[in-house]
């Protein structure tokens, strides 16, 4: 739905955000802190999307479960009896009530109110004292379930029941990567952090280099000391993935005295090569060559996005005596270090990007095209595409 009365959702205020990006200007101001665009976004883009929502390790046996908010809706993600992963309600069909909480084991998914109790596939298959209900058949009162589906051991979800295949979804993203066999790394760290920013100024913050020799430069320093900032090389495909590129040493991952393995199979390319990837929306992955690092990022409200880093080796790795040690020492902190940093810039530019006087510029045509890739991707989906301006 377009309006072209000058409200919050007309065409017309982003004509100039439309333009190739040597003449474009980033979005306006008002769409980081409107919560009638948000709950747009909400409903256009995340309602509508393959959002990540654990790893299948979290749930390697059946009856194993994970218990996830994702923009507001309560969701127990659990492996049945057969072995099939599914996204259920986690709100009892009764009153309401939360039916697990964090992760676990089950046999049955028991509400902790009344004992209504359903089965791993969501079906009710007891609810007390309801013999007195006229017309009550349990059969109409089994649990609301999404879609889920995996690729590199990654479980989806997506709230749009008409929504193309995970896989249609991923398009060419399955075999870009496909060397660093995803699927088989583990989860060895995780990190939870709530800021205070709209979640598009953390993608934003993701999708470019140009702040890394200011913001990032007390880890240059600390970690990578003589370490030349250099443009990154972005790749992609619109609207579906983009990708961030750099050189190992200014992608800042993999540390000077390296002791940990890289992963087999790789080109020389990759080798060399820090990638920084986005699958539109949700899912943020950084890849260097020897694990990956990837960004669940939650909206929860126009201010607010809370955000869950995971760490990953290949087994092979983990399976090292010295692993533990190693990346306690040498890997982890520097990514605590990244975090921060990115953390309090995006809060930074939150509290600057809310003034009254405050009028966005240019993007650098350089430095900043997957930034304005991604304003476009927002703009065709909350207010639709664009079918006559300059530059897409």
């Amino acid at each position: 739905m377009t309006t072209t009365d000058g409200s919050i959702f007309s065409p017309e205020k982003y004509v100039e955000t439309r333009l190739s990006i040597d003449e474009a200007r980033p979005l306006p101001p008002e769409v980081y802190t409107s919560k009638e665009w948000y709950d747009r976004e909400i409903e256009t883009i995340f309602l509508k999307s393959w959002l990540v929502a654990t790893r299948e390790e979290e749930i390697p046996h059946p009856g194993d479960y994970v218990r996830i908010d994702i923009v507001g809706e309560p969701l127990v993600i659990v492996r049945d009896r057969d072995g099939v992963i599914r996204a259920l309600s986690a709100s009892c069909r009764h009153r309401g009530s939360e039916l697990v909480t964090g992760r676990g084991n089950c046999r049955t998914l028991v509400c902790p109110y009344h004992a209504w109790t359903y089965s791993l596939t969501g079906k009710l298959l007891n609810a007390p004292s309801m013999q007195d209900a006229r017309g009550f058949d349990k059969s109409r009162h089994n649990l609301p379930s999404i879609r889920a589906e995996t690729w590199g051991g990654f479980v989806f979800i997506n709230f749009d029941q008409d929504a193309p295949s995970l896989a249609t979804s991923l398009g060419d993203l399955k075999e870009r990567f496909r060397d660093y066999a995803l699927e088989d790394m583990k989860v060895t760290k995780k990190w939870e952090n709530v800021f205070n920013a709209n979640w598009k100024i953390w993608v934003e913050n993701s999708r470019e280099g140009y702040h890394v020799g200011t913001v990032h430069r007390g880890s240059l320093n600390t970690y990578y000391p003589g370490a030349k900032v250099t443009k990154f090389h972005a790749e992609g495909d619109p609207g579906v993935y983009a990708i961030n590129s750099s050189d190992i040493e200014n992608g800042l991952y993999v540390p000077r005295n390296k002791t940990l393995p890289f992963i087999d199979g790789l080109s020389a390319e990759d080798q060399e090569s820090t990638h920084f990837m986005i699958f539109y929306p949700h899912l943020l992955m950084n890849l260097p060559p020897d694990r990956i690092t990837f960004h669940q990022y939650f909206p929860e409200g126009p201010e607010w996005t809370r955000i869950v880093t995971w760490c990953c080796f290949p087994q092979s790795t983990i399976d090292r005596d010295d692993f533990e040690r190693e990346a306690e020492e040498k890997y982890y902190p520097p990514m605590e270090l990244f975090i921060e940093e990115d953390k309090g810039i995006c809060e930074v530019v939150q509290r600057g990007i809310v003034g009254r006087l405050t009028r966005l510029s240019r993007y650098s045509p350089s430095q900043e095209q997957t930034v304005h890739e991604f304003a476009s991707y927002v703009l065709d989906r909350v207010i639709g595409p664009s079918t006559s301006c300059k530059g897409l």
